[in-house]
């Protein structure tokens, strides 16, 4: 995924990157470390022997409680929406919903932060996984909720976590091939086109450059700008977990830095680096050898448990997936630590309750110890 990722990004540059710069050697030398270090590390966790998981069954009534949590927070969507298209400046609806949902509309916060979208994230795996044919209707309902939170929010990333865990899931369960995935990653690509008209108000053919510009090629362009080893303290952008935990205590005066990144005018308008930025930045090329590296034997290891039917690990790579998919453009490995342990714990609960006959209802996961 990573080589098809930046391969796939690199012809976007050559064919439509005609207006940028050349790419810098040092790009392309941070690029190849980047790359070589997450699969050398992936291929080194896979080879490794691992014993079977004993987390393997989420329990039924856990499951239950996060499904009716999602729907019983859908409506704080609905006033969202109401809220920002009311308030808005724009005479474009789409575009109202887009800028409140990053913090720039009037009336309401963003909603990418609250709790209960880490809740959706983790019924929607949890209904992915557990899907039967009898019970259809609980994976179409949190479907539904998650879909309707990407087209109100006007983000093109919620729906590629959808497409994600749908598929990674299916893909370990053998429900669907790798056939699949390329057609719907395709199909997937010319929704976001259309997304991209309607919130900006433009024809389908401008979203058809302007998507590839400036969210997959620019990132590049952006990273050529950037200085290494020039933060202020110590791993701020990497370490930014334990600058927020060291503020929030009062242990450290340091404030924790945005996770919105600041915008970059040239070559390109943009505030997305790829997903080496607070490495390089950071730590320079020694960051762009060690960190990855880490990050590949995380995958591995995932990958590898998950090849051998642990249903939690599927879970937890499928949520890898979107990090992973993402890293042309921005970190979510470090970056939204916070979130990333939220979904694990929460992930966690059902399969602990299960193992230790907590709070079990019983049940069967279809397709799995038939």
């Amino acid at each position: 995924m990573t080589g098809a990722i930046w391969a796939f990004t690199l012809i976007l540059f050559v064919t439509l990157g005609s207006k940028l710069p050349d790419l810098s050697l040092n790009f392309i030398l941070c690029a190849f470390l980047w790359i070589t270090g997450i699969s050398f590390g992936s291929l080194y966790a896979q080879s490794a022997t691992y014993r079977d998981s004993k987390l393997d069954k989420p329990g039924t009534l856990i499951r239950n409680i996060y499904l009716i949590a999602s729907v019983l927070t859908f409506p704080k969507l609905i006033f969202f929406a109401k809220v920002a298209i009311a308030n808005g400046a724009s005479s474009n609806w789409a575009w109202n919903l887009r800028l409140a949902a990053i913090g720039q509309g009037s009336g309401f916060d963003e909603p990418f932060g609250g709790l209960f979208v880490i809740i959706w994230q983790v019924s929607l795996l949890m209904e992915f996984l557990c899907y039967e044919r009898k019970k259809w209707w609980r994976l179409a309902l949190i479907v539904f909720i998650y879909a309707a939170f990407g087209a109100i929010t006007m983000s093109k990333i919620t729906f590629l976590t959808l497409f994600l865990f749908g598929c990674t899931i299916f893909y370990f369960k053998k429900i669907i091939t790798l056939k699949h995935l390329v057609i719907g990653l395709s199909v997937l690509l010319v929704f976001f086109l259309g997304l991209q008209s309607v919130r900006q108000a433009i024809k389908f053919s401008e979203a058809n450059e302007n998507i590839f510009v400036i969210y997959m090629v620019s990132n590049l362009s952006a990273f050529d700008t950037l200085e290494p080893c020039s933060t202020l303290h110590f791993g701020e952008n990497t370490f930014r977990f334990c600058y927020a935990v060291f503020y929030k205590l009062g242990l450290s005066n340091i404030e924790p830095i945005d996770t919105l990144l600041k915008w970059v005018e040239k070559p390109i308008p943009t505030n997305t680096y790829t997903a080496m930025y607070p490495y390089y930045k950071d730590f320079g090329i020694i960051g762009l050898i060690i960190f990855p590296i880490l990050m590949g034997i995380t995958y591995g290891w995932l990958f590898k448990k998950a090849q051998k039917g642990s249903n939690f690990h599927i879970l937890l790579y499928a949520a890898a997936a979107n990090i992973i998919f993402m890293q042309y453009a921005a970190d979510l490995f470090f970056t939204t630590f916070f979130g990333n342990v939220k979904l694990f714990f929460f992930l966690l609960l059902p399969f602990l309750a299960s193992k230790h006959n907590l709070l079990v209802i019983k049940d069967r996961i279809q397709g799995h110890g038939n």
